[in-house]
C-alpha cells in the first residue's frame, strides 16, 4: 500500500497473526462515514461494515479476506435526483513486510518496459512498520467500486439536440450531415 492518507483508519498489529485466522469486524462511526463520503464525493453513507478475516501469509505476511457491505446515497448524473444503492464487495488482499519480488531486469521487455500479465495475482502490498491499516483497505475497495457517473436505476439519458429532421437516409442507413457542412452553410449564409 502506498504512503497515502485515507479518510478512515483502523490499524491492527500485523505480527499478531501468526498461526491462526483472526476474524475482525470493522464498523466506522458516523463521523468517519461523513469523512469517507466527503473524500469520495458520495452524498452520504448510511451504513458501512467490513467482516474480514486475517490469515497468515507466507513467513510474516497477512492475507485479508472477507466482505464489505455498504449503503450509499449518490446523485444521478442524468436526473440529478439522489438515490440509494447497496454495495457488496469481496476482499482478498495480501500484505508482506517488504516486497517479496522486486522487479528484475529480466521482467523488462526489449523496450525497457515492465510487462504485466493480467491473469496473475496482484503482488502483495507492503506492511508499513508492522501495522496493517484495514481502514485504508476498506477505503480503497470502496473507491474502486464506485461508478464515476452514477445513474439511478431506470433512468435513461435522452441526449442529442432533439433535431432529428436533419437525419438523411443513405443506402438504407441513417446518417447525420457533417458538422462541417453545417458550418459551410452558415458561412455561405453570412456571405449573402
Amino acid at each position: 500500500m502506498a504512503k497515502e492518507t485515507f479518510p478512515y483508519t483502523f490499524t491492527v498489529n500485523a505480527s499478531r497473526v501468526v498461526d491462526k485466522d483472526e476474524p475482525v469486524e470493522v464498523v466506522p462511526d458516523a463521523k468517519s462515514l461523513r469523512a469517507i463520503a466527503e473524500a469520495y464525493d458520495i452524498d452520504s453513507i448510511g451504513s458501512l461494515k467490513a467482516d474480514l478475516t486475517l490469515k497468515p501469509y507466507r513467513k510474516a505476511g497477512v492475507r485479508v479476506v472477507g466482505k464489505i457491505s455498504a449503503t450509499i446515497s449518490q446523485t444521478c448524473v442524468v436526473s440529478l435526483e439522489p438515490f440509494d444503492s447497496d454495495l457488496k464487495l469481496e476482499v482478498d488482499r495480501t500484505f508482506e513486510p517488504h516486497s517479496s519480488k522486486p522487479r528484475r531486469v529480466r521482467d523488462l521487455n526489449e523496450d525497457g518496459e515492465i510487462e504485466i500479465d493480467l491473469e496473475t495475482l496482484d503482488p502483495p502490498d507492503v506492511i508499513m512498520d508492522g501495522v496493517l491499516d484495514l481502514g485504508a483497505v476498506i477505503c480503497e475497495e470502496l473507491a474502486l467500486s464506485l461508478d464515476p457517473f452514477p445513474r439511478k436505476p431506470g433512468v435513461a439519458f435522452e441526449g442529442g439536440d432533439g433535431n432529428d429532421a436533419d437525419i438523411e437516409e443513405e443506402g438504407g442507413e441513417e446518417t447525420r450531415p457533417s458538422p462541417f457542412a453545417a458550418l459551410q452553410a452558415l458561412k455561405e449564409k453570412e456571405g449573402d
